[in-house]
């Protein structure tokens, strides 16, 4: 499969891989088409559950129970309960 991108694509490809967040081209091409494809699979189901998170979240924050987070954290255990939803 060949792919061609516009130039600014192209050089924010090169300097993801620059920077050493990439190896090559191909990890970040499946990256941007794994973000796609969970942006496609967005169900009801999924939205119903981030709507009573931040309805929790919104009642936590008048309260002491806010916290110092890892947001890098808090991704990766998202996109695997977000997995776990679609089986």
């Amino acid at each position: 499969m060949k792919v061609l991108l516009k130039p600014a694509m192209k050089n924010f490809v090169a300097e993801k891989v620059k920077s050493g967040q990439y190896s090559n081209a191909s990890e970040i091409v499946n990256d941007a088409l794994g973000v796609l494809q969970e942006q496609e699979e967005f169900t009801p189901k999924h939205a119903a559950y981030l709507k009573k998170e931040v309805r929790r979240g919104l009642k936590q924050l008048g309260s002491d129970m806010v916290a110092n987070f890892d947001a890098e954290q808090v991704i990766t255990q998202e996109r695997r309960r977000a997995k776990k939803m679609k089986r």
